[in-house]
Formats: C-alpha cells, structure tokens, sequence
C-alpha cells in the first residue's frame, strides 16, 4: 500500500524575520534624513542668542536665488500672504520660523517679514545656527 504524502504546514519564520529587520533598518536609516524642508538648500546664519522653538511651528525658507518655500512647496510673496492669512484664521498662536541662506538680499527677508505680519501672525522667529558668544557678552538663554 502505498502511504500518502503529508503535506508540509510550518512556516520557516527566519527568511521572513530576516526581510522585516531588511525593512527595519532601511526605515530607520530613511528617517533619520526626514527633516522639515529637505530638500531646501540655504546656509543658516550663526547667532549666540539662537534657541529651539518648541510650539506649532511654520516653516518658510528662503534660498539663496530668493525662492521662497512654504511647506517645501515654492510660493510667491503674495502666494505665502493668502496662505499665512488662511492659517491665522485657524490658529494665531503658530510659530512661523523663517529660515533664510545668509546670502539672501535683505529685501528679500523683509518682504516675507511684512506677509508674515499682513497675515496675522504674531509669533515669528529667525533660525540661525547657534555660535559661541564672545567672552564679553551677557547671554540670557
């Protein structure tokens, strides 16, 4: 008589174990370059009074060509007034964080500080990397 082939029911877990800590370590390594406007090439300024904001935050950036970018989208200065306006209406309290390349004309930050204020908006900041102060000076952090 001949006997009948039991078919095989596991499941090898170690190929499957191996492909999801591939996926892991490939997620882990993506998401450590995410940051707020990647993408955006500008060089901070350096300042020894720079502090971290930590409310609702809008990001703009100013290249050093003058684009400007409102959540890694290019926008025009009276683009990113009817957008700032828009976002006033639902909150006023955000944060908006102005990012400029420090070879952008002032002109140029000037223009979107004034959208920024036509909008509504009370809080704004300048991002600028943080540099140690000179030995004389009285900074309050």
């Amino acid at each position: 008589m001949k006997k009948k082939k039991e078919i095989f029911w596991e499941i090898n877990m170690v190929p499957f174990n191996d492909i999801l800590l591939v996926l892991l370590i490939i997620f882990m390594m993506t998401a450590s370059f995410i940051v707020t406007g990647t993408g955006i090439d500008i060089s901070l300024p350096s300042a020894a009074t720079a502090a971290p904001q930590e409310q609702t935050q809008i990001a703009i950036f100013i290249t050093k060509q003058g684009d400007v970018y409102l959540g890694g989208q290019k926008v025009s200065v009276e683009n990113l007034l009817d957008k700032l306006t828009e976002e006033a209406q639902k909150n006023k309290k955000v944060v908006v964080i102005i990012s400029g390349d420090r070879d952008v004309p002032y002109g140029k930050i000037v223009d979107v500080l004034d959208a920024v204020r036509l909008s509504g908006l009370e809080y704004i900041a300048l991002a600028a990397e943080l540099k140690s102060p000179p030995p004389n000076a009285k900074v309050k952090r």
